[in-house]
């Protein structure tokens, strides 16, 4: 086995028992499970620490993960492509209490802006079908807003914001308010922060925050993490945002809501 390979496998395996059990691991119990010299896997513990990838908590006490190091896991691992399929909420709120997940459900990813309509010249209203904004009346927002029939919500939202439309960036953010559908475990979002700044989860405006569906530091706080996800929920289409610690092993996590569904 090349050097490289040995490094990374005692690498990963400290990574998953920990995950799996939240106990650290030492050279002897990875004797056992990789079938490596312990004097060996001893070396290379030596050289992960120094690395800064793996520490320890006592002396006496095996390794376990740094929060770089699992921040670089999920990173890799992270399955956070697949759509899932949420049916049964009451599974989905005892699921992330056990794993002490935050989790926020929100909708407006099929709400496509169909038309817009010029009342009086008083008012402009945009029609999302089953939802509308109302805005005061102006003709260089009405031509402007003609342009971006067709696009949904969140795209729409994107644009509102780089060019600074206020009134209209408001007005979604508060229709997107009203599509929220779930808040499970509000009182891990506190954790997370420990002072008035978990509020921030609390608002689906967050979804502004994640150009990136996985998020660490500084939207979260050193030793968190939070994804977004597509997903149906209920039979409505959603996104949703986990959020919790880097230690949570949140794969089997979606793979249990994957089953359940």
């Amino acid at each position: 086995m090349k050097v490289e390979d040995k490094r990374e496998l005692i690498l990963k395996s400290i990574i998953e028992t920990y995950l799996s059990d939240n106990t650290p691991i030492g050279s002897n119990e990875l004797n056992s499970s990789l079938c490596i010299p312990a004097s060996t896997i001893r070396v290379y513990l030596k050289k992960l620490s120094d690395e800064g990838l793996i520490t320890q908590i006592h002396i006496s006490s095996g390794r376990i993960p740094t929060i770089l190091t699992m921040q670089n896991y999920w990173r890799n691992e992270l399955d956070i492509d697949s759509e899932l399929d949420i049916k049964n909420e009451i599974f989905l709120y005892h699921l992330l209490k056990e794993y002490k997940i935050y989790c926020l459900v929100y909708g407006g990813r099929d709400l496509v802006l169909k038309e817009i309509f010029n009342l009086n010249d008083k008012f402009i209203i945009l029609d999302f079908e089953e939802n509308e904004i109302v805005l005061k009346y102006n003709s260089q927002g009405f031509d402007f807003l003609k342009t971006l029939i067709g696009l949904n919500l969140f795209d729409l939202e994107n644009i509102v914001l780089k060019v600074k439309f206020v009134e209209l960036a408001q007005k979604i953010s508060n229709l997107k308010q009203s599509l929220v559908y779930s808040k499970i475990n509000e009182q891990r979002a506190y954790q997370i922060y420990q002072n008035d700044e978990f509020a921030k989860l609390l608002d689906c405006t967050v979804d502004r925050k994640f150009n990136k569906n996985l998020q660490f530091e500084p939207l979260f706080k050193k030793g968190f993490m939070g994804f977004k996800i597509n997903a149906q929920f209920l039979g409505k289409s959603v996104n949703i945002i986990f959020a919790g610690s880097v230690y949570t092993d949140y794969n089997k996590v979606l793979k249990q809501i994957k089953e359940a569904a």
